[in-house]
């Protein structure tokens, strides 16, 4: 077996575990009641959620460079192309969000249900746009 299309294959699996391990993470608590909302929980939660998150970004930045090693032109002429830049923005502003999340320490629900809220929606929206795109 080629070792790029196996170094491919176990990075498009750990990117897309993390993805949905990150999506049901952000839906259950934009979804949730009060208690699963407390403080303490969404803590420890969000901790397991940014190892997602890294885990998603650093598979994404592998499969791009693999996907570039025969060179990728504008990335606007093609679906692809737009495909990715989706992804890159949505992955752009869930970080920039989940970083809110991280140095939020107020303790109030309905603040983490809006920002997990926010998270959950804009992955939803890129899943949504990719589907169409690809």
């Amino acid at each position: 077996m080629d070792t790029i299309s196996l170094i491919w294959k176990i990075g498009f699996v750990i990117h897309l575990i993390s993805n949905a391990m990150f999506l049901g993470i952000s839906f259950v608590f934009s979804y949730g009641n009060k208690e699963i909302l407390q403080e303490k929980i969404v803590k420890r939660y969000t901790k397991i959620a940014s190892l997602f998150i890294f885990l998603s970004g650093i598979s994404g930045i592998g499969l791009l460079s693999i996907l570039s090693m025969n060179g990728m032109d504008n990335l606007t002429t093609t679906s692809s192309g737009w495909s990715i830049l989706v992804m890159i923005s949505g992955y752009l502003i869930v970080t920039f969000v989940f970083s809110l999340t991280l140095i939020y320490k107020g303790g109030e629900e309905k603040i983490y249900k809006s920002l997990y809220s926010i998270m959950f929606h804009i992955y939803l929206f890129v899943y949504l746009i990719r589907g169409f795109l690809v």
